[in-house]
């Protein structure tokens, strides 16, 4: 084997290499303690691509928050005077911007596309936004302020939300419309006539 040969080989293995898993979690969590320095945030919370945090109000992180990597950051701000709180197992895309003049509260188990927009300042009005448990929130959506999402319920892609909505019920459109989640699931799985 020439040298060309043997550095193209070892360039190839350097490459393919993957740390082991272990390692991995051990570094985003790392990252997820290092940008959420100065904040309240439970543990095992994890960061594998970029976070921006910063505000002079106080922002809350729960247990176990996943904050995926992807081409742009997830920023996380707290005005001063603001409340930023984020529940438990909660998991975000890259890009989903989080912005608290007011408040804004999510609660546990919520699941957020890539550039998802929830701002109590939006518009020129601040009004606190809560989203109960359990709700997903689909890639490019945005939450106006003083919106109240039910638990159970879902925002679909690219929906702009400016009223509230109910508990188990799909959000969709510009601006968005909802339906019960069990009237879309009985249509969904009704035989043709």
């Amino acid at each position: 084997m020439t040298a060309a040969g043997a550095a193209t080989t070892l360039l190839a293995r350097a490459r393919a290499w993957e740390p082991p898993r272990w390692l991995a979690r051990a570094v985003a969590r790392a990252r997820a303690s290092l940008a959420l320095w100065g904040t309240e945030h439970g543990a095992r919370c994890a960061a594998t691509g970029a976070l921006s945090v910063r505000g002079q109000g106080l922002i809350h992180v729960g247990h176990r928050v996943q904050f995926l990597g992807g081409l742009v950051p997830t920023t996380l701000t707290a005005a001063a005077g603001g409340v930023l709180n984020v529940g438990d197992d909660c998991h975000f895309n890259y890009g989903v911007t989080l912005r608290a003049q007011e408040a804004v509260t999510i609660g546990n188990r919520c699941m957020f596309g890539s550039h998802v927009v929830i701002a109590d300042d939006a518009g020129g009005a601040v009004a606190p936004i809560r989203l109960g448990d359990d709700v997903w929130v689909a890639h490019g959506a945005r939450i106006a302020p003083g919106v109240t999402v039910g638990d159970g319920a879902v925002i679909s892609a690219g929906s702009v939300v400016t009223s509230d909505v109910p508990a188990r019920s799909l959000a969709l459109g510009r601006p968005a419309r909802t339906m019960s989640l069990d009237l879309a699931v009985s249509a969904l799985t009704k035989e043709p006539t």
